[in-house]
């Protein structure tokens, strides 16, 4: 099997793992939002990144020397973005609604976070075939996004449903200003990507260590992941002073849900590792070409555990023909990103 192909099949992978990594929040019962996501990031951003760090790179301390204070900075800088629009987006559902959230924020995060670096980094690749497949492929990934979260909306009209989740559901702003938020929940949330993709100095000094193409990442993943944790951490500190929520840790028959956290934690963080490996695998267009690839894995797989979970059932065939549509979209999209991958 190619590298291509390992990367194509190993995207797929990873965003089954991503669209997956919250399934155990249902079984977590008594804690509220701010308790079990407060557990994912201890676990996601901090503990498993680290251990990460420490298994495959032999001398950590090293690289990061090497690599330089600025590119260390660099990726703090972009960790502490990434943060901020996590928290940016659960507002975002509070302020417009969750269709309208997905459809703008995912739809600006999956071209900004392959375009930008495209733009920056290979603009003698814009006017080729190459370049020309790649905006093809973003497109319709981006239609079959919003036509996702269209659908969602229709299927949430016709149920009646309320999908902000309880942290938010109390925030009251205009829907200008919401809109505000979306769009910088969209433009903040592809920069961990960007650490990928202009880490390089710091992924070659991985290199020169010995660590394998697939491991290098890790280096990347564990300071911006870090930073990233800071603002989310104060956000759920917040809204356990808030919600007066901090006591349920103590609560009887909770001892499982740390269990549940970690859970979510090793998956998430696990898709994204298996991304670095996406990445090397397709070499240096690899964030420009596995971003959209796994992000139209991860709207795939989430839809398919909505519908496997029942999520859809009562829903209307409007809303459910809407989201084959995209669906169908999403697919269109990721092989043509495939093909482009074989273009270079």
């Amino acid at each position: 099997m190619s590298s291509l192909m390992v990367g194509v099949v190993l995207a797929i992978i990873a965003g089954i793992i991503n669209g997956s990594f919250a399934a155990p929040i249902k079984y977590a019962k008594i804690w509220k939002w701010e308790n079990i996501w407060a557990v994912w990031a201890i676990f996601g951003m901090v503990v498993f990144p680290w251990v990460a760090v420490l298994i495959t790179i032999p001398h950590p301390l090293d690289v990061y020397q090497q690599g330089g204070m600025q590119n260390t900075m660099m990726l703090v800088a972009f960790g502490v973005g990434f943060g901020l629009a996590q928290i940016l987006f659960g507002l975002g559902i509070a302020a417009v609604g969750m269709a309208l959230n997905f459809a703008i924020a995912i739809g600006i995060s999956t071209a900004f976070g392959s375009l930008l670096p495209l733009l920056l980094q290979h603009r003698d690749k814009i006017f080729t075939d190459q370049g020309h497949m790649i905006f093809l492929g973003v497109g319709l990934i981006v239609i079959g996004i919003v036509g996702c979260a269209m659908a969602g909306k229709m299927k949430d009209t016709h149920l009646g449903a309320d999908t902000r989740p309880r942290e938010s559901a109390a925030v009251h702003m205009s829907f200008k200003a919401g809109l505000v938020i979306v769009v910088l929940a969209g433009i903040g949330s592809p920069l961990i990507n960007f650490g990928l993709a202009f880490g390089d100095r710091l992924k070659e000094v991985a290199g020169m260590q010995g660590v394998p193409p697939g491991s290098q990442a890790n280096v990347i993943w564990a300071p911006l992941n870090s930073a990233a944790f800071i603002p989310y951490i104060l956000y759920c500190i917040y809204l356990w002073k808030k919600n007066n929520t901090a006591s349920l840790y103590k609560a009887p028959g909770t001892g499982r849900n740390w269990v549940f956290g970690a859970i979510m934690g090793g998956l998430w963080f696990g898709s994204t590792v298996i991304y670095g490996v996406i990445t090397a695998r397709l070499g240096n267009m690899g964030p420009i070409l596995g971003w959209p690839l796994f992000m139209s894995a991860i709207i795939i797989t989430s839809n398919v555990w909505g519908l496997a979970t029942g999520e859809w059932k009562g829903s209307g065939s409007k809303a459910l023909n809407s989201m084959f549509a995209s669906i169908f979209f999403l697919i269109l999209g990721f092989a043509a990103l495939a093909y482009a991958g074989s273009l270079g």
